[in-house]
């Protein structure tokens, strides 16, 4: 198992939340990519809270039902990290190859990370030369604390599956956004140092209780970031303003969306847009002059009706929808075209892990 691994013999990505289990196998032909197998399994509430596993027998049998519906022709796993799991920093280091580096970066990682080095995986990335010193270059520096990915590989090898990646959320949906045909940045390193005209996106994957925020500067990652906020605070809002239980209140939101009184939007926009702002003035304390021209919404609550508009109008950004299966091909002798390209957004993360089994 590795972060950043990038090929395998064969290799599903999965996505575990706190709602369920979505599983996603891709294949490639000449036109690009095509849609294999798929399952989306709901979880019991309170499975998982915050990354940690709490009902593990109710994640396995997710798993193994996730397996026998989508029927996926590896049992090798792609698998993602966020939030308190995961520590994700760029590093500036003097210039060096990435052999040449590797019996650094745990004396770096010391400097870094606020875990002791025992207790957290390490991997790194090399992104390029550092924008201020040509003697200098940006590593990504990526943490993940062993007994939450310890915990994660035991749930999926009781499932029969073999964990080869651990990823992050917030790079699987740079790697996501790169197959769509609004997000198309210019290749990293191609205008570095960025001018004044760079193209600054920022990414922003909204589920059911979690955020994942990547903003790059002319397709580099510049600022990454995990919250706890998403689509349960809006069922929470519909939970207290009509009485309902919280099932109820769910089903309200998924089901009669025109029923959700206005007053629970607005509290639920309220909160959204105080998050992303407060993300945003953490990423401009530091690039002030790259400021954010575009965000790009996925996940669940991308599903929410006019919320690129919403966004729009309360941040003052450019606001789109990424569905990463326009350009994916949905066999629909295999699958409802219609209703997969409807909720397609909320499918970012595992397309993103899906596409490691590939060089793309």
């Amino acid at each position: 198992m590795a972060l950043f691994s990038n090929k395998s013999e064969g290799m599903l990505g999965i996505d575990i939340s706190s709602t369920g289990i979505k599983l996603v196998e891709l294949a490639r032909n000449r036109s690009g990519f095509e849609l294999v197998a798929l399952a989306m399994i709901p979880l019991p509430r309170d499975a998982i809270v915050e990354n940690t596993i709490i009902d593990s027998t109710a994640v396995t049998q997710a798993l193994v039902d996730a397996v026998e519906q989508a029927r996926p022709a590896s049992k090798n796993v792609a698998l993602a990290v966020s939030g308190n799991a995961v520590i994700i920093k760029t590093i500036a280091v003097p210039v060096a190859t990435e052999f040449e580096l590797e019996p650094q970066i745990e004396f770096e990682a010391d400097q870094h990370v606020p875990y002791d080095i025992d207790d957290v995986f390490l991997d790194f990335h090399i992104q390029g030369m550092n924008a201020e010193d040509p003697e200098q270059m940006d590593v990504v520096l990526v943490a993940c604390k062993r007994e939450v990915v310890e915990d994660y590989q035991l749930v999926l090898g009781n499932a029969g599956l073999d964990v080869k990646c651990m990823d992050c959320a917030v790079f699987a949906l740079e790697n996501a956004a790169e197959t769509t045909d609004e997000h198309q940045p210019p290749v990293a390193g191609d205008d570095w140092p960025p001018d004044e005209d760079a193209e600054v996106h920022a990414l922003v994957n909204i589920g059911a209780n979690m955020m994942n925020i990547n903003v790059l500067i002319n397709g580099r990652m510049a600022f990454v970031r995990d919250q706890f906020f998403g689509g349960q605070n809006l069922t929470e809002e519909i939970q207290k303003l009509h009485g309902l239980s919280y099932q109820e209140a769910e089903a309200l939101k998924v089901e009669r969306f025109s029923e959700v009184q206005p007053e629970a939007l607005e509290r639920f926009y309220s909160g959204l847009t105080s998050e992303l702002v407060r993300s945003l003035d953490f990423y401009s304390a530091s690039k002030a002059e790259f400021p954010v021209r575009k965000l790009f919404i996925s996940g669940g609550c991308a599903l929410i009706p006019d919320i690129a508009t919403e966004l729009e109008q309360r941040l003052g950004i450019d606001s789109v929808v990424l569905n990463p299966l326009k350009n994916i091909k949905i066999a629909a002798r295999k699958f409802d075209v219609e209703h997969l390209q409807r909720i397609g957004p909320m499918l970012m993360v595992p397309i993103g892990l899906a596409l490691r089994n590939f060089d793309i």
